[in-house]
């Protein structure tokens, strides 16, 4: 899905991702789900709310999956992905410059979201 084999420990990535996501939606309810081959977190903005973002751990890939990512500006093309509705982006990409690049697409993707809502 992306590309390659991304570098680093799949692990420190992942909780480096996690804190990025609180840090850029500190309202954000986080639930995680199992899969035979690896993990994803659900971002919601209450407990039984949709998922707004899925980070999703497919070894060596990690991502970070926006529901409504069509609707998304993205002027630096981070976004991935050609559904109808959600796109992605590949953490670890060399395409992403730094966490601000990301920090904002989180917070374009949750604009408007009150918590517990």
């Amino acid at each position: 899905m992306c590309g390659g084999t991304l570098s680093g420990d799949i692990a420190a990535r992942l909780a480096d991702a996690r804190r990025l996501v609180r840090a850029a939606w500190p309202g954000a309810v986080e639930r995680s789900l199992k899969r035979s081959e690896g993990q994803t977190f659900l971002y919601a903005a209450s407990a039984t709310g949709a998922a707004v973002l899925r980070l999703v751990v497919d070894p060596p890939n990690l991502i970070l999956h926006f529901a409504e990512g069509v609707r998304l500006s993205d002027p630096l093309c981070l976004l991935q992905g050609e559904g109808r509705r959600g796109r992605y982006i590949c953490l670890g990409s060399p395409r992403i410059r730094d966490d601000g690049d990301v920090s904002a697409l989180i917070h374009a993707a949750v604009a408007g979201m009150e918590p517990g809502g």
